[in-house]
């Protein structure tokens, strides 16, 4: 594999170290955040490059072959059988959440979160709704 240098690159994981946590150790591997330490696949770039090249970034739809992914995925791995209608598109995990909790819960309702888990799931649980029901160690 190829060890590539991410800083000065606007990477979280790697410019905003030593503000987050102080002076570490130079090579200290952090591992406070999910990020690729590896170069994305050839076919990903080329289809990145090739949109570039259109030169406009409008609203974008999902072709058919979007959901079949995910309906053959869902099946393949769990034996699921999704339809395309039940598919619904999220921009990411933390929006998806918002969304979900807004969906199935009422004011003053709580949700169970089993720590340890991505931070921004509490602020986004906070920030909806109801609060997040408090760890109890040893519980």
């Amino acid at each position: 594999d190829e060890v590539i240098d991410r800083t000065n690159y606007h990477s979280k994981k790697w410019d905003e170290l030593e503000t987050t946590f102080g002076d570490i150790p130079k090579d200290v591997l952090p591992m406070w955040i999910a990020d690729m330490e590896f170069r994305s696949p050839q076919p990903v770039i080329e289809a990145i490059k090739k949109a570039n090249e259109h030169g406009i970034y409008g609203y974008t739809s999902r072709p058919l072959s979007y959901y079949q992914a995910i309906i053959n995925w869902m099946e393949k791995r769990h034996n699921w059988k999704v339809k395309k209608d039940w598919i619904a598109y999220s921009p990411g995990v933390v929006p998806a959440l918002s969304l979900i909790i807004r969906a199935f819960t009422q004011a003053g309702d709580k949700v169970v979160v089993q720590p340890p888990v991505y931070y921004p799931f509490f602020r986004v649980i906070e920030n909806t709704r109801p609060p997040p029901i408090p760890d109890i160690p040893g519980r």
